[in-house]
């Protein structure tokens, strides 16, 4: 019930970061940040890139102006001069000419029209631009009120003569008050009129093996830019070189305009000459020196696209709706379903692994994925919500404890359980942890020699050995019945903290006993085992009409139990399964061989806790490999060998219990060997 509570909790996280991200992209102001700054991000992450062959731009810029003579403006340049130019190009195998400049008024002389008019015809391949001006007009009824508004429209194309021989005139406009980013591939009007980047294409298209762009009636009439670098990445030729090398005679310096589409407009090189002259835009490319790119170089880009077929395309936005709920539905069920610090982590590789898709198809497919809503909205606030009600929960299910345990536990027990455990939303809780079970040697026979005032203070002075350290390993001592103390360290979920926890303050209270019974004065010294498992348990109150005791119950804490009484046959003093001690680094261990305790069915692997690994003498060390190599004796059935390897490292250790029980066991073995099968287990018959 409670898991498919936390699935429910879970989907609805999900759903609602999914519904935030759904909302983002259908709201302006966010949806702006895709472009604004999603756009720029993919940009800056591709680095500028290699601009088609294909295209080439002669430049008016300062540098041309200076060389000439003229002044910055190409507005007050002689046409003469085009006229010069346009021959050349043609000659050197420009199959596309368009000027990004405007020609509305006729020259101060005329004769300059007629040569360019007549350079324009001959070439037959010459693009020329149009103005475009938009305007609101107010309109009134026939009592004079107004009555609504309409946009007007009006073209202004070149003088008549130069609109007459040129191949196509088309508009090119740009916003001037943001962040260019795309741009009209028809005008928009009843004509559908293409845009000079189209007619350029398609008239590069006409005699190729190219299809030519349709009407915007079966697409878009817009299509984002797909920039190739800062200003100048498309092949840019000053106006001033290429108009000397179409007048030189001897070709010393000349061009290849083979199978080229040229564009002419003014480019600065320059912040400077950019200042003179504002034709520029900013891009994802302006830099800090502020330097835009130009008209004509947008111009030319947008060709380069329709060149390469591979202009950036966004995806609509039913589908971008599509991957923000999903993603949003992703991250959301794992901030939910995971603790806080693997939920960060996870939803980071999942964020890299995102971050990696749209990077990969802005750059390959030039296909242009959602990246800020998912990245820097969702993702945030699916980690950010999601460790807020882990928080909120675990704060919950604390106060739980304390209400459930307070009425029988002590209020600092009912905390420190609270701390540990985590949430937990009923009285009783399978949880992971390590049981401790200690047991004290000989105690019978102390209670009946010692007064019982005595007996209470000797005991109040024991248990605070004990309790001391396993109250600062952060455990839980649940029980206490005469000489006999069982701890816990629980968690939520399976992992080697409450396993440590518990080895450090088993040896943390063989430590301390040692001192107590070095200080006895007039009371004897007090022995104690200890037996160490860990595993799944159940906590929680146990009882009934009215009295209840908090204990850990299950299997485990039976097991630990069991494995404290071994010491007993083993003469040992701290044993642990192997279960419990493993992965945890830093201590020292034997292993003793498996044993199955009396009533279990499931044999036990045991080890020896032996304390800190940095401790350890080279004379213990060397006992160690030796008993090591006589268990390795044993188990392969080699029983004489076993025996006399037990035998060498009881005189180097005579008091080495576990030594003396496996030498006698292979003594026994040898002498009456086992009938079936060689089973190196140990079965006890006693508890």
């Amino acid at each position: 019930m409670k898991r498919y509570e936390s699935w429910l909790n879970a989907l609805a996280q999900g759903l609602l970061v999914g519904l935030v991200g759904v909302l983002a992209i259908a709201i302006a102001p966010f949806a702006e940040f895709e472009e604004s700054l999603g756009l720029h991000w993919m940009f800056n992450l591709r680095g500028p890139i290699r601009a088609p062959a294909e295209v080439v731009i002669v430049a008016i810029d300062e540098q041309s102006a200076d060389e000439l003579g003229l002044p910055p403006k190409p507005r007050a340049w002689p046409r003469n001069l085009h006229a010069e130019l346009i021959p050349y190009l043609k000659k050197a195998g420009a199959r596309v000419i368009s000027f990004d400049l405007t020609f509305e008024t006729p020259s101060p002389q005329p004769a300059h029209d007629e040569a360019f008019a007549q350079a324009i015809a001959a070439a037959g391949n010459v693009l020329l631009t149009e103005s475009i001006h938009r305007e609101t007009v107010v309109l009134r009824g026939p009592d004079g009120r107004p009555n609504g508004s309409a946009v007007i429209e009006r073209r202004t194309p070149p003088i008549g003569a130069l609109a007459q021989a040129a191949r196509g005139v088309a508009p090119f406009l740009l916003p001037k008050d943001s962040r260019v980013s795309a741009y009209w591939t028809f005008s928009g009007g009843a004509d559908d009129t293409p845009t000079l980047p189209v007619l350029a294409f398609n008239t590069y298209a006409s005699d190729r093996q190219i299809r030519p762009l349709a009407s915007p009636h079966s697409s878009n009439a817009t299509s984002y830019l797909k920039f190739y670098g800062p200003p100048r990445s498309i092949t840019t030729l000053p106006y001033s070189r290429v108009l000397a090398a179409a007048r030189s005679l001897d070709g010393a310096e000349a061009f290849d305009f083979r199978d080229k589409a040229v564009f002419i407009g003014y480019s600065a090189a320059t912040q400077t000459g950019q200042d003179r002259l504002r034709d520029d835009y900013r891009t994802v490319y302006s830099g800090p020196d502020g330097l835009d790119i130009s008209g004509v170089e947008i111009a030319a880009t947008a060709f380069a696209n329709l060149v390469e077929d591979q202009p950036l395309r966004r995806l609509s936005p039913a589908w971008q709706l599509v991957i923000v709920a999903l993603w949003g539905l992703g991250v959301g069920l794992v901030c939910r379903s995971l603790r806080p610090l693997r939920a960060v982590a996870v939803v980071a590789v999942m964020a890299l692994v995102y971050l990696a898709v749209v990077y990969s198809q802005f750059v390959g497919s030039a296909w242009w994925l959602p990246s800020i809503i998912p990245i820097c909205i969702q993702a945030p606030l699916a980690v950010f919500s999601g460790v807020w009600l882990s928080y909120r929960d675990s704060s919950r299910e604390r106060a739980n404890i304390k209400r459930a345990f307070g009425y029988f536990l002590p209020g600092k027990v009912v905390d420190q359980l609270a701390r540990n455990v985590g949430p937990v939303t009923h009285s009783n809780r399978v949880v992971f942890g390590a049981c401790l079970s200690t047991d004290l040697e000989k105690y019978t026979t102390l209670a009946e020699q010692m007064d019982p005032a005595r007996l209470g203070e000797l005991m109040n002075e024991y248990y605070a050995e004990l309790f001391v350290p396993v109250e600062r390993s952060r455990g839980v001592v649940v029980d206490v019945v005469g000489d006999a103390m069982v701890a816990i360290w629980a968690r939520a979920s399976t992992d080697a903290e409450p396993r440590m926890n518990a080895c450090e303050a088993a040896l943390a209270i063989v430590e301390g006993l040692n001192r107590f019974n070095a200080a006895a004065r007039g009371r004897p010294a007090l022995a104690t085992r200890f037996g160490l498992h860990a595993g799944d348990m159940l906590i929680g109150s146990i009882g009934a009409s009215g009295h209840f005791e908090y204990r850990a119950v299950g299997d485990i804490v039976n097991t630990a139990s069991r494995i404290q009484s071994l010491n007993k046959v083993l003469g040992t003093r701290l044993l642990a399964s192997d279960t419990t001690v493993a992965g945890l680094q830093g201590l020292a261990t034997r292993p003793l061989g498996s044993f199955l305790m009396a009533g279990k069915s499931n044999p036990v692997a045991i080890v020896e806790l032996l304390g800190k690994a940095a401790d350890m003498s080279a004379a213990r060390t060397k006992l160690f490999a030796t008993f090591a190599d006589a268990m390795s004796a044993y188990v392969e059935g080699r029983w004489d060998a076993a025996c006399a390897l037990f035998a060498e490292a009881l005189r180097m250790e005579p008091a080495d219990g576990p030594s003396r029980f496996y030498r006698d066991r292979c003594e026994q073995l040898v002498s009456s060997p086992p009938h079936q099968e060689w089973i190196p287990t140990v079965r006890l018959e006693e508890k």
